[in-house]
């Protein structure tokens, strides 16, 4: 136990105590369900706990030879909380992190969500951990704002418009599959799979992965067709109250053409932001905050907005 002047006391617990005190977290990828499935990609999982009279902070945190990491196997994780926290907490709570890494020779590395996740806790999390050490990389994830009374349309580019006019004048069939129908899971990896080939883009989940995690994740999976033959496909999960990422998504080089990805876009828009979604998450279009020029400008083309992510080294 380490503990500070300001009473905050730091524990590492046992995974089903800290299922208890952190029922839901800010999002999937700091529940211990998710953490216990992907535990084998690490040589020890660390699940800290900071309380005084009540718990305010938990992190659940990859050990990998020297280095503690949160998350180890997603996009982002950080802290949990149960309530809002002020400043003065978070800081301690921090520095408790720190200390914990130091005397054991390791060094902590967080990656937070996208600020716009929570624009508000997270700017704080910046301040508070940009102090207690440095921004390793700053990631563009890009994402699309939905709205019902707003048309997709009216959130593009001309460019993206006109393509979108286009492309839908072909017979596409949008079809969402069932998630429960390992077959129509397969149909939707099938289409991923051959895309980041054709492209050379690695494809770190395997079918056998997808399988398992959409057990434990709310996960949803579509294909767009057209005169029978799939062309397109995404692999989304829900991440957070009324968000949902997208995972993977791709088309066929053999018809991107026909603007597959600019049709796949604008009907998820629909299909989210009927159902009371606020935010698809598309995913960065940096690599260790380098961008991809390209991608940054198909994503902001075809609507999305850009935030910030930040990854800290303590």
């Amino acid at each position: 136990m380490i503990q500070t002047s300001s009473q905050l006391t730091l524990q590492n617990i046992e995974a089903d105590t800290y299922a208890q005190l952190f029922s839901k977290g800010p999002h999937i990828y700091n529940s211990v369900a998710f953490n216990e499935l992907n535990r084998h990609k690490v040589e020890q999982l660390h699940y800290l706990v900071m309380a005084d009279t009540k718990v305010r902070f938990g992190i659940i945190a990859g050990q990998r030879g020297n280095i503690l990491v949160s998350p180890f196997s997603a996009p982002f994780g950080g802290f949990n909380t149960n309530s809002i926290q002020h400043l003065e907490a978070m800081e301690t709570a921090s520095s408790l992190l720190k200390a914990y890494a130091t005397e054991r020779g390791l060094q902590a590395h967080i990656t937070l969500p996208p600020l716009v996740y929570n624009a508000s806790q997270l700017a704080k999390w910046v301040n508070v951990l940009s102090r207690a050490g440095q921004a390793e990389t700053v990631d563009l994830s890009y994402y699309l704002p939905l709205n019902p009374n707003i048309a997709y349309d009216t959130i593009i580019s001309s460019s993206a418009r006109n393509k979108l006019r286009q492309a839908l004048k072909h017979p596409f069939i949008f079809s969402k599959l069932n998630s429960n129908n390992p077959n129509d899971v397969e149909r939707a990896y099938n289409i991923i799979s051959k895309n980041r080939a054709e492209h050379q883009y690695p494809l770190r989940m395997s079918i056998e992965d997808v399988i398992r995690t959409i057990k434990i994740v709310n996960a949803s999976f579509f294909v767009l067709t057209i005169d029978g033959i799939d062309v397109a496909a995404a692999q989304i999960y829900d991440v957070s109250d009324k968000m949902a990422q997208v995972i993977y998504w791709g088309d066929l080089k053999a018809y991107a053409h026909l603007r597959t990805m600019n049709v796949l876009a604008a009907l998820l828009y629909d299909y989210y932001s009927k159902r009371g979604y606020t935010l698809l998450d598309i995913g960065p279009a940096t690599e260790n905050g380098t961008p991809n020029y390209g991608l940054c400008s198909f994503k902001e083309d075809i609507g999305c907005q850009a935030s910030p992510k930040y990854s800290f080294i303590l």
